[in-house]
């Protein structure tokens, strides 16, 4: 079975996404464009739902809006992935495509996070099962050292069905989006499932390698910017305390969005290019592995190569 090439992909994955920025720019303009949308023309609504005063009835404007992200970023994943296969060239200014590859994506994608629902679900219910059947147990043997036995099992086995989960979610999403926009024959996700035979710990050091330095800067801007300054209550904090805390929560979170609006000038480019490296890294990376696993160094070359 062919391995992925781990440095080989993670450097190839960021090289496509600054060598290729313009041509990623072209696919991407346009949904971030959309995206923006609701926040440029309805700032003050979005602003009192994100609150909790506002009322869901009045929001349907943004139904319409929403459902059109929703549309241009399955749109805007295959486009990329096509330059990354090499599958397209990529045009200059602009990228619309609506073909069976965009349909089929969304569609698996329902149907995996159906599937994830119910796949966090069994775990936790297998937890609580789990749970019951210790205490059972413990409850009628009544030894001390047989409760710290099976106490042990109980969360080693807790550890096994998580570890289980995330085993299947990476084999299972690491390589679908490739497999869809090179419009591969048969059930997707099966598919995926078959090429991520004996590469589970290869893909998950490249998502680390990819997600991992946006996940931290992520991270460092909601603590540095969102919970600046904010007192954290107590451990035991009161009902007043809570919602004091959760009120600060509220005005800081709209007084960052009106913020990032009122100097567009500056926050948009920033938005811009973090959007374009973090796309082109993180479906070039899954690209770039989907062709060491079936083609090989008869792929077709791209700029990253």
């Amino acid at each position: 079975m062919t391995k992925i090439p781990v440095g080989k992909t993670i450097a190839r994955a960021y090289g496509f996404a600054f060598r290729d920025f313009l041509r990623l720019l072209g696919v991407m303009w346009l949904p971030m464009t959309v995206m923006w949308l609701p926040g440029i023309f309805m700032q003050q609504r979005l602003a009192m739902l994100q609150t909790g005063h506002g009322n869901l009835l009045n929001a349907w404007p943004l139904i319409p809006v929403y459902v059109l992200i929703f549309l241009f970023v399955f749109m805007q994943v295959i486009g990329i992935a096509k330059l990354a296969l090499g599958i397209e060239a990529g045009p200059a200014w602009i990228y619309f495509s609506l073909g069976k590859p965009v349909w089929r994506l969304i569609g698996t994608v329902i149907l995996l996070a159906v599937a994830v629902i119910v796949g966090w679900l069994a775990v936790l219910l297998g937890g609580v099962l789990l749970g019951f059947l210790v205490a059972l147990l413990t409850k009628a043997v009544n030894n001390g050292l047989f409760t710290g036995v099976m106490a042990v099992i109980a969360v080693v086995a807790m550890i096994a069905l998580w570890c289980a989960y995330v085993y299947v979610l990476v084999r299972l999403t690491f390589l679908l989006v490739p497999v869809i926009a090179a419009e591969e024959e048969g059930f997707a996700l099966a598919r995926t499932w078959e090429l991520g035979y004996r590469n589970f710990w290869r893909m998950f050091v490249i998502l680390l390698a990819i997600f991992g330095p946006f996940l931290i800067l992520e991270m460092v801007f909601i603590f540095g910017s969102m919970f600046h300054g904010l007192p954290f209550p107590p451990a035991h904090a009161t009902a007043a305390q809570t919602a004091a805390f959760q009120a600060a929560i509220n005005a800081r979170s709209v007084e960052m969005v009106g913020a990032i609006y009122r100097n567009w000038y500056l926050t948009f480019p920033i938005f811009v290019l973090v959007s374009v490296v973090f796309y082109g890294a993180g479906i070039g990376a899954q690209c770039f592995a989907w062709r060491a696993l079936t083609e090989g160094e008869a792929s077709v070359p791209v700029a990253a190569d």
